[in-house]
């Protein structure tokens, strides 16, 4: 216990110590200039635990033969074990945001949030800041090929990666993220040239575990990078070891990544990083250039609408 406290006292002296930063506004280009603080130690721990009572919600929802009421007590004490900690970590380690438009404005940086009227711990996000006037939290981001993304459910559902570099945030915490609330997603992307393009949606949402972590998607509302997430939209997610596309055969062990797939896609911002491929296993978006050739970065990030 005093080891935690005395992690968490420095952790607290480090926020306190930084100095002020100023971004500059950026209309062309994200992530311009991006510097990244010390996190929270802490979290660590506290992620663990929230995905070991995410486990266990999983397995209540999966006992049948218990009543309603019965399982609704165990959920709700679940809840407020997470309360708890939530309260004790605002306490202990500093100020966390229920999203990146509370967050400093014209600081693109990693930041801690905790969506609202969600039981889901504080987690640490990308928060990009100077594109677009801001406030958008970032789900994905690829730029250089040093992470993996051919990997199992497990892994997408939970996320991997790190928010300073290359990081898939999770399936499970872009639902609690999105039930919140509704929310535009930007999608932005750049080839080996150096040419940028956009594709933005007017509403974006993802389903729980049970639903498959179902995409529903709304209008395609601008872009020169053209619609090409549409096939995807009302699909259940896809990995390799857990097939739920249309296809006679499994488009995710095809092509070696996780996406929401139909039958197989137009787009797969978590193909293989790779500018070529004979059969198209790249980090791809067709309208970018009417091909399924690899692009050199990919970020997919979202904000919520203001009536």
């Amino acid at each position: 216990m005093n080891g935690v406290l005395l992690a968490t006292t420095c952790c607290c002296l480090v926020l306190c110590c930084s100095t002020a930063r100023a971004e500059v506004v950026n209309d062309t280009e994200p992530f311009t200039g991006l510097k990244t603080n010390l996190m929270f130690q802490v979290l660590k721990r506290l992620d663990e635990i929230d995905q070991r009572i995410s486990q266990l919600e999983r397995r209540i929802q999966n006992y049948h033969h218990l009543g309603k009421a019965e399982i609704a007590d165990k959920l709700e004490s679940i809840s407020d074990k997470l309360d708890g900690i939530n309260k004790t970590l605002r306490q202990n380690v500093g100020t966390y945001y229920g999203t990146c438009r509370e967050a400093p404005a014209l600081m693109t940086d990693v930041y801690t949030i905790k969506p609202p009227a969600s039981s889901v711990a504080p987690f640490r996000v990308l928060c990009e800041q100077g594109y677009r006037k801001g406030g958008w939290i970032v789900l994905s981001r690829r730029f250089d090929g040093s992470l993996n993304y051919s990997r199992d459910w497990v892994d997408y559902r939970d996320g991997f990666g790190k928010p300073e570099g290359e990081y898939w945030l999770g399936l499970e915490k872009m639902h609690r993220i999105t039930s919140t609330d509704y929310f535009h997603l930007l999608v932005v992307l750049k080839d080996h040239l150096g040419v940028i393009k956009t594709a933005l949606y007017d509403e974006f949402e993802i389903g729980n575990e049970a639903s498959g972590y179902r995409l529903h998607l709304g209008q395609f509302v601008e872009g020169d990078a053209k619609d090409s997430l549409r096939p995807s939209d009302g699909m259940k997610f896809s990995t390799p070891d857990r097939d739920n596309d249309e296809h006679a055969g499994s488009c995710a062990a095809f092509y070696a990544s996780g996406w929401w797939y139909r039958n197989c896609m137009n787009c797969n911002l978590n193909g293989q990083f790779k500018q070529f491929d004979p059969n198209n296993a790249t980090m791809n978006w067709f309208g970018f250039r009417d091909d399924l050739q690899g692009l050199k970065e990919a970020t997919m990030m979202i904000r919520e609408v203001v009536s």
